[in-house]
């Protein structure tokens, strides 16, 4: 059996992972001056299966990077935790089906791995403080 000091030293590394990879998406999103929402926009008005109107698909658009700057500072608290795991789950799966309305299948796929991600940080317990190991 896995030692309950050695799952939390695990989870804790899975959380440092998930915050750094959403603070840095979404700073890099918000200084990107407009190059990521004009990309994605265009791509959202190309000839889809599945077209949605365009203000929902922009307003998302513009929201991503302070969704993803918040998850990661929430993520940051253990006291959080549960409610950014949860909005992790539900931010990862709106891009999976950003993706498949995109036919990226292959970005499909590779969304597949974030959710595992946040699965293991649910699943694994965690330390009560992020400076000390508990005893």
């Amino acid at each position: 059996m896995i030692a309950e000091q050695k799952l939390k030293d695990a989870e804790r590394i899975v959380r440092i992972t998930m915050i750094i990879i959403l603070v840095t998406a979404g700073t890099s999103k918000l200084f990107s001056q407009g190059s990521f929402y004009d990309y994605y926009s265009q791509l959202f008005q190309g000839d889809l299966r599945i077209n949605l109107p365009p203000f929902l698909v922009n307003f998302y658009l513009k929201l991503i990077p302070y969704i993803e700057i918040t998850l990661g500072l929430c993520l940051v608290s253990n006291q959080y935790k549960k409610y950014a795991l949860y909005g992790w789950f539900g931010y990862m799966l709106s891009l999976l089906f950003g993706h498949y309305i995109l036919q990226e299948w292959s970005s499909v796929n590779q969304m597949l791995s974030y959710i595992f991600l946040g699965l293991i940080s649910y699943i694994l317990p965690n330390h009560y403080s992020w400076i000390r190991r508990d005893k």
